[in-house]
């Protein structure tokens, strides 16, 4: 079921919006750290204890569903030990 909200944005089942300018860069961002994460064999978990963080706002990240913070973008990054700037390698 998809759905407009009120803004023109359409919403995927869950609600977040899929027309956003920069949801394709979201979407790959997500990519982008999911991978960096699981080349070092790390798990969710382990990546959001580091980055002072929950599983699930680290999921919403890596699916591309939420904007997030240049605080927590460096949070991230130390916590997968790579520059930030490796975090937009995509």
């Amino acid at each position: 079921m998809v759905k407009v909200s009120k803004y023109g944005n359409t919403l995927s089942m869950r609600g977040y919006a899929q027309n956003n300018p920069f949801h394709r860069e979201r979407e790959l961002l997500g990519k982008t750290i999911k991978s960096i994460r699981e080349k070092k064999s790390m798990t969710q978990e382990d990546l959001a204890d580091k980055a002072a963080s929950n599983v699930s706002y680290l999921a919403k990240i890596e699916n591309g569903y939420v904007n997030t913070s240049v605080r927590y973008l460096i949070k991230i990054a130390r916590g997968l030990n790579v520059k930030v700037r490796d975090l937009f390698e995509f």
